[in-house]
């Protein structure tokens, strides 16, 4: 008979790595919180840029490495091409980050698998050099990949001018080659299957290169704090407050993020857009997400 040892016997220990944003540090974190939970041994790995706070998290271990963003930091506020940032951390990162994994993997034969964000795409390469497993997270929705996968097709048929306001396309088709980049398989979706139904049977049935999504379950704050640097707190006090009052399915509330741009012209066509949409409905914006004019 074969012997079946559990996790928390074996104490086997996972080994993450999240992109130094808000909406990614927090859903890894809370996705570490679950694997702890089932008797995982956490170790993250973090850049300096947005350092969680770890006395929110004593059962952690944490390890920093050195990302040289605050040379580029002040370009969150006029920069509106994300794809930068990811690209300028996926080189500043490389080399501290392979020192790090090194080091923790000479110490700990226990390590099961490595998880990063899936924006940091040299991770792969990295992983495969020490034998390690990896999965990724996309904190994304499965639905947000598929329109990231379609933008340059449609963009190709004339479909809408992505190029308006002045934006090279370069900034735009360069986000789904960036998702390409992470590997095929052994995504872990922010998502369940009956929130994202339709996006998950396009995802299996179609070509599409991730064919082994797993849906683990919504990840919120039930499971984490905030990071310490999170706009939580602040948006709080102010919209996400309101938001608590309204009616069920009465509001649509949007967010971007806190580095994303927007032109003053996409704004309202978005507003337009939903308003002929969805009608009477109350429409929310959140308040962290620049609008550029």
């Amino acid at each position: 008979m074969e012997n079946h040892v559990s996790v928390k016997e074996a104490h086997c220990r996972i080994i993450m790595f999240p992109l130094p944003f808000q909406g990614h540090i927090n859903p890894m974190l809370q996705l570490a919180n679950i694997l702890h939970t089932h008797g995982f041994e956490i170790t993250i790995i973090h850049a300096e840029y947005n350092t969680p706070k770890y006395s929110n998290y004593p059962h952690f271990t944490f390890r920093s490495i050195k990302d040289h963003f605050s040379e580029i930091a002040e370009q969150l506020a006029t920069n509106p091409d994300g794809s930068y940032f990811v690209k300028y951390l996926n080189k500043s990162c490389e080399g501290s980050f392979k020192e790090c994994l090194a080091g923790l993997l000479d110490k700990d034969s226990s390590v099961a698998c490595l998880i990063t964000d899936a924006g940091f795409y040299f991770t792969q390469a990295v992983a495969d050099e020490f034998n390690l497993p990896r999965m990724v997270l996309r904190t994304s929705s499965l639905a947000c990949v598929l329109a990231y996968a379609a933008l340059p097709y449609y963009s190709h048929k004339k479909c809408f001018n992505i190029t308006k306001e002045g934006r090279p396309l370069e900034s735009h088709s360069l986000i789904p080659r960036i998702m390409m980049k992470a590997s095929k398989r052994d995504h872990i979706w922010n998502t369940f299957k009956a929130n994202t139904e339709d996006s998950i049977t396009r995802a299996n049935f179609r070509d599409f290169p991730y064919s082994e999504a797993l849906t683990l379950r919504p990840i919120t704050n039930k499971y984490s704090p905030a990071s310490s640097s999170s706009l939580i707190q602040q948006a709080r006090i102010t919209f996400l407050s309101w938001l608590d009052t309204q009616p069920p399915k009465s509001t649509i509330y949007i967010s971007f993020g806190s580095v994303a741009h927007i032109t003053k012209l996409e704004f309202q066509e978005v507003a337009y857009g939903l308003s002929a949409k969805i009608g009477r409905q109350s429409i929310r914006w959140g308040g962290s997400t620049r609008v550029d004019g």
